[in-house]
């Protein structure tokens, strides 16, 4: 059994191919943050030294963070890519439990990440009779308390730290434990061999799900542009509203329906809006479609200069509100299959996968998902 891993998620773009546990080719490579322009040559490079091709592999491995947002999307979408055109498994693992697999004895293991500003990424594995097993799920904290809620997990059993964490927080970890060791310094890098080893552990166990990023800690600008959002109201839409952007429908709004169409759907009593204002100026709006005690989602649209500010999210959750205040037992959604974000966000809000409409957005198919109430 083939796999490729890609790892992508730090500064070293990794690409490996592994016969089961036996690695047959492996490029590590610290190219920066050029990934996009790096990765698929190294793909091809690859290849031609295994004297292989992608239609041997069984199935693919990638890094889902937490690392870098631009490498890990990168790494992402290779893979989904080659997923979709070979219909084969694709597995995501955490940076985290793939600094784990660089331990090679058994033990606990603490992976520490620096995240900056006292900051860390942290998870707790155990390793035992060459199994890993994930004690504390990979989460983000100070130092501090991270190291806190290890400790108390732990009590006094011996711990192997890893990752750049362990080194930039040397004095923080001998403060609070005593029965540790730190890793070798080559193990505190990302690496695509162990990324593809605890791929093949979770594809042994079947223990794997769709690939979505693992996002742990938001970037300082989605943050600002957040407590921006706080000032963003959301209300039932009128038609008073609508009058007011039926002029910059198509031009600010991404070819949504004509102001005409819209209207009728604004009058229909199965059809609900809401509209999201900043400043009296109108940055989104959101409706769905009540089919008895079920609703449909039929859109969620921002403003070209607004988009990225949480403001979907926020009408996201409003129109959530309106369906149990509508007591509607179910609300449905379609959204494109390549749309990781909106799919972790849908799912974060309990939306689950029901189905897929094959080239409902022309050539690319929707998944749709629903949320029970």
């Amino acid at each position: 059994m083939k796999l490729l891993s890609i790892d992508t998620a730090s500064d070293i773009c990794g690409i490996s191919i592994l016969e089961n546990e036996h690695l047959i080719c492996q490029l590590d490579q610290n190219t920066g943050r050029t990934h996009s322009e790096n990765l698929m040559p190294m793909i091809e490079q690859a290849f031609l030294q295994s004297n292989l091709t992608i239609d041997d592999i069984d199935f693919l491995v990638c890094d889902i963070g937490p690392g870098s947002f631009t490498g890990i999307r990168i790494g992402i979408a290779t893979a989904k890519g080659f997923q979709d055109s070979l219909s084969i498994p694709c597995i995501g693992i955490s940076s985290l439990e793939v600094l784990a697999y660089t331990i090679p004895t058994d033990g606990f293991i603490i992976s520490l990440l620096d995240c900056k500003n006292d900051h860390c990424y942290f998870a707790l594995y155990e390793r035992k009779n060459n199994h890993y097993t994930e004690i504390l799920a990979p989460s983000t904290d100070t130092i501090e308390n991270a190291l806190k809620i290890c400790k108390q997990t732990l009590s006094n059993s011996f711990v192997t730290f890893v990752g750049d964490g362990s080194i930039i927080y040397q004095d923080n970890i001998s403060q609070i434990f005593q029965n540790f060791a730190f890793s070798t310094p080559e193990k505190n890098l990302l690496n695509s061999y162990s990324l593809g080893l605890a791929g093949l552990d979770k594809f042994k166990k079947k223990k794997y799900h769709d690939v979505l990023p693992l996002y742990l800690k938001k970037p300082q600008a989605q943050k600002q542009l957040e407590e921006k959002s706080k000032e963003v109201k959301i209300m039932i839409m009128n038609a008073t509203d609508l009058e007011c952007i039926s002029d910059i429908l198509l031009s600010d709004f991404d070819d949504f329906w004509n102001a005409n169409i819209f209207k009728k759907e604004l009058e229909s009593e199965n059809s609900s809006y809401l509209v999201a204002k900043l400043n009296d100026e109108i940055v989104g709006f959101a409706g769905i479609k009540i089919l008895l005690e079920d609703a449909d989602i039929m859109n969620i649209v921002i403003k070209k200069n607004f988009r990225n500010q949480g403001i979907g999210t926020l009408l996201l959750k409003n129109l959530i509100n309106l369906a149990n205040e509508n007591h509607l037992k179910s609300l449905s959604l379609e959204v494109m299959e390549e749309n990781f974000s909106a799919i972790h966000l849908y799912k974060k809000l309990g939306f689950e996968q029901v189905g897929k409409r094959k080239k409902y957005y022309q050539d690319k198919d929707a998944i749709i998902m629903k949320k029970l109430f």
